[in-house]
């Protein structure tokens, strides 16, 4: 019989990814969002094979577009851009004019899901919001994501990721008990763990009108979705008492932190059972500790007095030894560590490209960038990635003809009215300079083109 690790690796091959059914295809999402929160939704919807149409305004695009903080571009585009945005079309309209909001009525008919994360009220003042939307199709699931939601007193209040951060909570649990800094949660953390739940929505939205026919409004406050990760207030209403600010230790462990090794790397232990702490103290040459009666229970090991103790015999330790040494004592012995990972190491660690963690994506427009892989692996249904972002504009003729069935005709005079349009020469909305559009079959869809 095969072991089961056989088995498992060949059941997840990321090679056989793109042979495999997608779990989503034939679900159309119309995605009204910019920047992360919400495009992060679509994007994860997409990943798993539904057809994500991302709407922007002509010569300006998404906000993120050209917005990179280490004021960088790779190849006319923001690099974090693609990750966010692989795998969807992209069509640009004006919503100021009244023949834009036509076509995205059209749209609406055939789709099942809209995103926007407007500030609220702003889509159903534009006429794109589910009152106007659903009436057009009763079986739309439409999801709006705010920071503080759609209704309540902090409605109009505005916000993005470290207001988020700060009204959730997260914030307040942050750094060390002993300092007034607080440390703001990096990469938009504030952004990308709501949106990850709002798909989750979409997709029970989605299984419930499989059941009975019927659409519905999803509202997602970006704030709520930050304080599902937390669950102190609990314990607070009950005892009075704040948990508070635990550094870089785990409350319900020791030994429990970052240490720094000789080597000048890092690295993370924490040993949950007597087991485990035993099996560590007899891998740094001191096996009395697991039966000194300081450390021998786990509620003992938690004293203040005792974990201190505990802290600085591991920290002296962890200095003489290397991060590689560590590793291996880990494995041999059993006992939890795991090294610090860097960007580096991410990007192009072994068996992160192994699992397909992190991928090498060979796109026809960009060339090679290092992506993100599937959020989940599904041995059926795993997600892939098609293609990267595209310039502004890219699909629309893909989404007008094929989609709305429009005539070449149509949207040239669509074009002329300055209903749709496409880039201007601002990095991040253009195609790389070496990239000839005029013989991209795909920006081209319809016309003769050049190979």
């Amino acid at each position: 019989m095969e072991d089961y690790f056989s088995y498992t690796a060949k059941l997840f091959n990321p090679d056989e990814a793109a042979s495999k059914p997608e779990a989503l295809k034939g679900i159309r999402v119309l995605d009204f969002s910019h920047v992360i929160f919400g495009p992060i939704a679509a994007r994860l919807l997409a990943d798993y094979g539904a057809e994500v149409i991302k709407l922007e305004l002509p010569f300006y695009g998404d906000l993120w577009r050209p917005a990179t903080y280490w004021g960088k571009y790779w190849k006319h585009s923001n690099p974090i851009w693609h990750n966010i945005t692989k795998n969807k079309y992209f069509l640009s309209v004006n919503l100021a004019l009244r023949q834009s909001k036509e076509l995205i009525y059209k749209m609406a008919e055939d789709a099942d899901v809209v995103i926007e994360n407007f500030a609220p009220g702003t889509a159903d003042a534009w006429q794109i919001g589910y009152e106007k939307i659903s009436k057009i199709n009763p079986k739309i699931i439409f999801l709006s994501c705010s920071t503080y939601g759609q209704y309540g007193p902090m409605r109009y209040f505005p916000g993005w990721d470290l207001l988020a951060q700060g009204a959730s909570g997260v914030l307040k649990l942050n750094g060390y008990p002993d300092t007034d800094i607080y440390y703001k949660l990096p990469d938009y953390v504030g952004d990308f763990v709501p949106g990850n739940f709002a798909a989750l929505a979409v997709l029970m939205a989605i299984y419930y009108r499989n059941k009975t026919g019927k659409g519905q409004y999803i509202d997602m406050a970006q704030t709520e979705g930050l304080m599902r990760l937390l669950f102190h207030y609990t314990y607070n209403s009950v005892t009075g008492k704040a948990i508070g600010r635990t550094g870089n230790t785990d409350p319900t462990m020791m030994p429990a932190s970052i240490f720094k090794t000789a080597d000048e790397q890092f690295i993370a232990l924490a040993c949950a059972t007597s087991e485990q702490f035993a099996h560590f103290t007899t891998a740094i040459g001191k096996p009395e500790l697991a039966s000194d009666p300081r450390f021998s229970q786990t509620l003992d090991r938690l004293k203040p007095e005792n974990a201190a103790a505990l802290t600085s015999i591991v920290t002296d330790w962890v200095k003489s030894q290397s991060c590689d040494d560590i590793l291996a004592l880990a494995e041999t012995n059993q006992f939890p560590a795991a090294s610090v990972a860097d960007d580096y190491s991410i990007a192009f660690e072994k068996w992160r490209r192994d699992r397909g963690s992190v991928v090498l994506f060979r796109d026809d427009m960009y060339g090679d960038l290092v992506i993100a892989g599937p959020s989940a692996q599904l041995s059926g249904t795993p997600s892939r990635t098609k293609w990267l972002a595209r310039p502004l504009g890219y699909h629309n003729r893909v989404v007008l003809k094929k989609f709305l069935g429009l005539s070449e005709e149509e949207i040239e005079k669509l074009e002329k009215k300055k209903v749709i349009g496409t880039y201007d020469d601002r990095p991040g909305l253009k195609p790389p300079v070496y990239y000839n559009l005029n013989e991209d079959p795909v920006y081209n869809y319809g016309k003769e083109v050049k190979k």
